[in-house]
């Protein structure tokens, strides 16, 4: 994941472009989506532009959340298949979620679009590392590993 998401003119044009679904309520908030609080987002670099499930702000509430929620889950876990499960994936960088990103699956967004601002909104979540402060946060996160830890 980039942590300066590129976002030009063709990316203007194919967001602009996507139908705004009408009588439709973020999956969160249950707010009435509309234009003002829409959000597109690019699962994939190479892939095609979707609506998020999830308002604008739900959204922003994420990015600020998710990253300090799996380190929280990661220390706070006596579960040796959630730990794993947690450390296998790595410490998150871009925003994630099945529901708000359907098409992304359980992968990170690569892209969002804030239709309200009409501007690009960072996936970044507040906190994560990227580059080899990751690498090095995961190798140490990993030492913590519970002991005699074999998969089921």
């Amino acid at each position: 994941m980039e942590e300066d998401v590129l976002f030009d003119e063709s990316d203007l044009e194919k967001v602009n472009s996507l139908e705004l679904p009408e009588n439709q309520a973020c999956m969160v908030c249950f707010d009435d989506l509309s234009r003002e609080n829409m959000v597109a987002y690019k699962p994939f670099k190479d892939s095609t532009w979707s609506l998020s499930t999830f308002c604008v702000e739900c959204i922003k509430q994420l990015i600020k959340i998710q990253y300090h929620k799996y380190l929280h889950s990661l220390s706070t876990t006596n579960c040796a298949k959630e730990q794993r499960a947690l450390l296998d994936r790595g410490p998150p960088i871009n925003v994630s979620d099945s529901l708000g990103f359907p098409e992304a699956e359980k992968s990170e967004v690569y892209s969002l679009y804030d239709y309200g601002s009409s501007k690009p909104l960072s996936p970044k979540l507040d906190g994560s590392l990227t580059g080899q402060a990751r690498l090095d946060l995961w190798a140490e996160l990993n030492k913590f590993r519970f002991k005699n830890d074999t998969e089921e």
